[in-house]
């Protein structure tokens, strides 16, 4: 999840916070860094540990980023945390070693070359390797400036760090995404497991994310994972990592767990046996259609609009979505 959104339950109404505070608040060290472990879903154990901007208010209440982070986006302000929160998670990837920490960056730094000095600088000074260090960004951060956010991110990869790029689905980009940016990873949003066990859409989406990241090269993450039934169906959809409260809860640095529960691992790995079903199978030219257009980077909800301005139904004659497509794209 990116650093404009929060984790958890809200610790109260919303507050508004002024830019001049956000500037003291650095200086008084009222930022925090929480911290949330990022599980591998075949071997149980941490691959790296998300860092999770959090802001101490005068009354002692924890803020969540949504809280102050808007009123900055655009400013100088926002640069300056930027600054602070990777020179943070860098020292405590020293700590962590050799599990790594992801940082989140917001769409106004992806198109600073900036960023790449203030990373390898920071990389450099606490001695970790630049692996250890995985920059996310969101789809909305790429749109911004797909042009500069490439060579960016592209100069990240030179130095050693991944690149993840959070929130997949939830926009309307193309699956070009995962081609042409220099990526190491792709993180499934919340919303699509959170209907995994309770939707057909949202399963056949969160699996077709998962098959066209790894016919790139990419690792999977699904992040928000709150219940048994969702871990079992990414452990056998062959999701790479994952992350959320059935897991473990983001903490303070020295507070996060080493470690956690193997028995989740090991009992999603234990399949459940559903009926099986047989689907109508779709006409050759819809599905070398949905090929030649998925080919060329069509995102999932315009190969549907596509398909239904000419007039193709699905096989069971239903207007094609972009659940029905991404069930689909295995045939094709």
């Amino acid at each position: 999840m990116t650093a404009s959104q929060a984790i958890g339950p809200r610790p109260g109404p919303r507050a508004v916070v002024p830019q001049r505070q956000l500037r003291d608040a650095i200086a008084a060290g009222d930022l925090e860094l929480h911290y949330q472990p990022i599980i591998d879903l075949t071997s149980g154990g941490i691959t790296s540990y998300e860092a999770l901007l959090r802001l101490r208010s005068d009354s002692g209440m924890l803020l969540f980023p949504d809280d102050f982070l808007p009123a900055v986006a655009h400013t100088p302000v926002m640069h300056d945390i930027t600054g602070w929160v990777v020179a943070q998670a860098c020292a405590q990837a020293a700590v962590f070693a050799p599990v790594g920490v992801a940082i989140n960056v917001a769409a106004v730094d992806v198109v600073r070359p900036t960023l790449v000095d203030l990373v390898g600088a920071a990389v450099e000074r606490h001695g970790i390797a630049p692996d250890l260090i995985t920059i996310e960004l969101t789809e909305h951060a790429a749109v911004q400036g797909m042009e500069a956010a490439v060579g960016v991110l592209a100069q990240l990869r030179e130095l050693g760090v991944h690149v993840s790029l959070d929130d997949f689905g939830t926009g309307y980009s193309s699956l070009l995404y995962l081609r042409d940016l220099p990526l190491t990873q792709v993180k499934i949003d919340r919303t699509f497991v959170a209907g995994i066990g309770r939707t057909e859409d949202d399963g056949a989406i969160v699996r077709s994310v998962i098959q066209l990241a790894h016919r790139v090269g990419l690792v999977v993450v699904a992040e928000g994972v709150e219940m048994s039934e969702q871990l079992r169906f990414l452990r056998n959809a062959h999701c790479d990592r994952a992350q959320g409260y059935l897991l473990a809860m983001p903490a303070p640095a020295d507070e996060v767990p080493a470690g956690i529960d193997t028995s989740l691992i090991a009992a999603a790995a234990r399949r459940r046996r559903k009926p099986t079903r047989v689907r109508a199978a779709l006409p050759i030219d819809v599905r070398e259609h949905i090929r030649e257009l998925a080919g060329q980077g069509a995102s999932l909800h315009t190969i549907a609009a596509v398909l239904n301005r000419e007039g193709h139904p699905t096989a069971t004659g239903t207007r094609w979505t972009a659940a029905t497509v991404a069930r689909a794209m295995p045939d094709v």
